[in-house]
């Protein structure tokens, strides 16, 4: 195998000979690498008075590679896959999945969920959960039916801000806990009927903001504010923000009229719950849909038929209420937070420490599947451009270089054992509407994304064009779905002047532009180079086009990381990145208007409802149909394109890892990581 140390240590001891091999990752004095990755040294100890000292025969160090950390290692309040990694490996979910992505028993024995009527006839679903006997969390202490009660009584806390959306399941009675009052219902539909009633000072306050939160550059561009009277400083700003609302009423008051209606609304109900939570005296402590059986049972009803509930509810990493809930109440997550960069749980593995891009984890003596057979593991940040190089020259035990053919075959060269597997996810290119709010550029724009080039290019046979914003290995993405965009600069030119653009000569170049400024959008990507990204060739050509036709595109290449801070703070126009997806195709947090995940900021009436319907049955035939037709309308308000469905490329060190010990048939639901316990290292 190329480019990996291999030593031999050769002893001649009296009346035989031995053969010696001994790698070892740890502090012996014969090592091919030292703990921190560092490079190969070889001491050999001569001294025979001395007695042979028991040298190791495995190693007993993984080391994984991964993208850089926000070090948010939270159970509750991840946002980053990779983030989400690490506190994976030290947390346990309720229950699991099988290959095919079906619920299977876990910490609890998977159990089918039952339907019951109440007094009145409504239909309710009833899910009940067991722990297995004698579980523990990694520190010893016995997991009880209050630790899941805690753990949900966290994500569903009024001031829950992380990305779980298990307060949107219907638990019987959860309304009543996020609001910390058992008669809400009234003052909500008080708070609803009140928020209608905006004013024109308050849709300005809301324009205003939006101005404020666009940036003064893609305003002034936008309005055409040129400054005739050379004003400064406020009364620059003033006159700017005058001229944005006087562009923005002619063509999208009515879209900020409903972003004012919703604010208020919010403001409404964030200051009733302040108020109720402000005196101390918690008027509701429990959910009423989640009731302790015994030590060892729970069991959670909730109104109606939820098919993602399963998961929602069963698929919660159980958390421990002895570490996590010390100085915890209601309506402050201030201690919880405190501990987000030392996760505790059920898991594999025990959270060591996160230093110099490195997170250490030891083996839990106490997981409930067997002590894991690899007594350490590391995960080591590298760049995305080295993941093979890492692995070869034995930096890395394990990485997921992106899958191309190139990438293959280089793999094969270097003697690498690899997994191709189906990604549950996809790539895509997004919108944000409230900064492109009319819908023509956005189509216009879409109509100059030419994807499969790109796409066959860096992958080849290993990834294909999809054309709906969902992964194909979905059983709700729809079957023989027709492109919705196809490329071409004349129609998108047809587009942008139905938003009012006009192409202008000066000085003999032609200018695409609306009320005197020139189009102008900016899109950001990540990556080491922009040319390293499988879309990158979709927005060089992409800039071409819009530059022939007068426009503007400002590509942004930047850490990833600051990427997706400016995603959550909605300062891009446009982004490229990837979703990974969950097991159910359920759409509320990216596409519902009260979605955490918005970020394409789409907000369509008739969208909400397919996406609540879909949720109201269990019916997988009539599920498909509403997925279908909200895929659509997405598609229509061209706030994201689906650009390709890739597989994943796990590889693997053979002379450090026991392959035979890798878990078989590996699917998008169940990878080597699975079954983590029982890997071996040589």
């Amino acid at each position: 195998m190329k480019n990996i140390t291999k030593i031999v240590s050769i002893c001649f001891l009296i009346l035989c000979l031995t053969l010696s091999l001994t790698a070892c990752k740890g502090e012996e004095k014969t090592t091919i690498k030292e703990n921190d990755g560092g490079d190969a040294t070889v001491t050999e100890d001569n001294d025979k008075e001395k007695e042979p000292k028991e040298k190791k025969t495995k190693y007993d160090t993984l080391v994984l590679g991964s993208s850089d950390f926000n070090a948010v290692f939270s159970p509750y309040f991840s946002t980053t896959a990779y983030d989400s990694t690490i506190t994976e490996r030290t947390q346990e979910r309720l229950i699991s999945n099988n290959r095919l992505g079906e619920p299977d028993s876990n910490l609890a024995i998977y159990e089918t969920p039952k339907e019951i009527k109440d007094d009145d006839g409504n239909i309710m679903t009833v899910y009940r959960f067991k722990l297995q006997d004698n579980l523990k969390f990694s520190d010893g202490e016995p997991i009880t039916a209050d630790d899941i009660i805690f753990t949900y009584k966290i994500l569903c806390d009024p001031k829950y801000d992380g990305a779980s959306t298990i307060y949107t399941t219907p638990i019987l009675g959860i309304n009543e806990y996020r609001y910390d009052d058992p008669n809400y219902a009234e003052v909500i539909e008080g708070f609803k009927a009140s928020s209608k009633d905006v004013t024109k000072e308050e849709v300005e306050a809301r324009m205003i903001s939006a101005y404020e939160s666009y940036g003064a550059e893609v305003i002034d561009g936008y309005t055409g504010f040129d400054n005739p009277d050379g004003l400064e400083g406020d009364d620059l700003k003033k006159a700017s923000i005058a001229k944005f609302i006087e562009v923005e009423t002619g063509c999208c008051y009515g879209d900020y009229e409903e972003e004012a209606i919703e604010m208020k609304f919010k403001e409404l109900e964030k200051g009733y719950i302040e108020e109720n939570l402000a005196s101390g005296n918690i008027k509701v402590p429990d959910i009423e849909g989640i009731k302790k059986v015994d030590e060892l049972t729970v069991e959670v009803t909730i109104e109606g038929v939820d098919p993602k509930a399963i998961w929602n509810l069963g698929a919660i990493e159980v958390t421990p209420e002895h570490y996590y809930g010390e100085g915890y109440k209601k309506g402050d997550l201030t201690k919880v937070k405190e501990k987000n960069d030392k996760p505790m749980g059920a898991g594999a593995y025990t959270f060591e420490k996160f230093e110099n891009n490195v997170v250490t984890f030891r083996a839990n003596k106490n997981y409930f599947k067997g002590e894991p057979k690899i007594k350490n593991i590391k995960y080591q940040v590298v760049s995305s451009s080295n993941k093979l190089e890492t692995v070869t020259l034995g930096e890395v035990d394990i990485s997921d270089p992106t899958a191309s053919p190139e990438m293959v075959q280089n793999v094969k060269d270097a003697g690498i054992h690899y997994e191709l597997i189906e990604n549950l996810g996809y790539g895509y290119i997004g919108i944000n509407a409230e900064r492109i709010t009319d819908k023509n550029v956005r189509k216009g724009l879409m109509h100059l994304m030419n994807r499969e080039p790109a796409i066959n290019t860096y992958y080849g046979e290993l990834a294909s064009i999809i054309e709906r914003p969902m992964s194909r290995v979905s059983w709700a993405y729809p079957e023989n779905a027709e492109p919705y965009y196809e490329f071409s600069a004349d129609k998108a030119l047809e587009c942008f002047e139905a938003a009012g653009y006009k192409q202008v000569d000066k000085s003999g170049s032609k200018v695409l532009e609306k009320d005197g400024k020139q189009l102008r959008v900016e899109i950001g990507i990540s990556g080491d180079g922009i040319m390293d990204h499988p879309s990158a060739p979709i927005l060089t050509q992409m800039k071409e086009e819009m530059e022939k036709l007068g426009a503007v595109l400002d590509i942004s290449d930047v850490d990833g990381s600051i990427l997706f801070e400016r995603l959550d703070a909605k300062e891009w126009d446009m982004w490229v990145a990837a979703w990974d997806a969950t097991i159910d195709p359920d759409m509320y947090q990216t596409y519902h208007s009260g979605g955490p995940s918005n970020h394409y900021c789409i907000k369509d009436e008739e969208l909400d409802q397919i996406i609540l319907d879909a949720r109201s049955t269990n019916d997988i035939e009539k599920r498909k149909e509403y997925y279908s037709k909200a895929l659509d309308i997405i598609m229509d308000e061209a706030v994201e394109m689906p650009v390709y469905q890739r597989k994943n490329m796990f590889i693997f060190n053979p002379e450090v890892i026991d392959i035979e010990t890798l878990p078989k048939d590996m699917t998008p639901f169940y990878a080597y990581f699975r079954e983590i316990e029982t890997l071996e290292l040589k």
